[in-house]
């Protein structure tokens, strides 16, 4: 009776496992086409947890609405009053974006692009004190 009462375990055990999908948000202008806003911007000092500094942003860098093209061209709208609408180009090399367009991002480190949206990390380094500003975009 245990061996069966086993058997049967087992057996449930391996029907009800699934294979996890392999993660396809990959660093690259193809995946990352798509449409964004940007909706948090922090900053980070050594040992120090990130502040939430979006209420930096002008209420124009909030509305901003960013079209990123297939074909690497880029459009960035916002509302009316702000009349900061533009065309330019964007493109992903090496794990780095560059959006030249918008609230302008040149060659920052994608993080945490999960096909939802990702941050673009910037970090210096002075004297030892090392700051990291990441800005968060959301795919719309």
């Amino acid at each position: 009776m245990k061996k069966v009462l086993l058997a049967v375990l087992m057996i449930s055990v391996f029907a009800s496992c699934k294979k996890s999908k392999s993660n396809s948000c990959e660093v690259s202008v193809a995946a990352m086409s798509g449409t964004y806003k940007l909706t948090k911007y922090t900053f980070k000092v050594t040992n120090l947890p990130a502040q939430d500094y979006t209420n930096l942003l002008t209420d124009c860098d909030k509305s901003g609405i960013y079209q990123l093209n297939a074909d690497k061209t880029a459009t960035y709208s916002n509302d009316a009053s702000c009349f900061d609408n533009e065309t330019g180009t964007w493109d992903v090399v090496d794990g780095k974006i560059t959006i030249s367009v918008g609230y302008y991002i040149d060659d920052l480190k994608v993080a945490g692009w999960d096909c939802n949206g990702f941050d673009a990390e910037e970090s210096n380094s002075t004297s030892g004190i090392t700051s990291t500003s990441s800005y968060h975009f959301t795919k719309q």
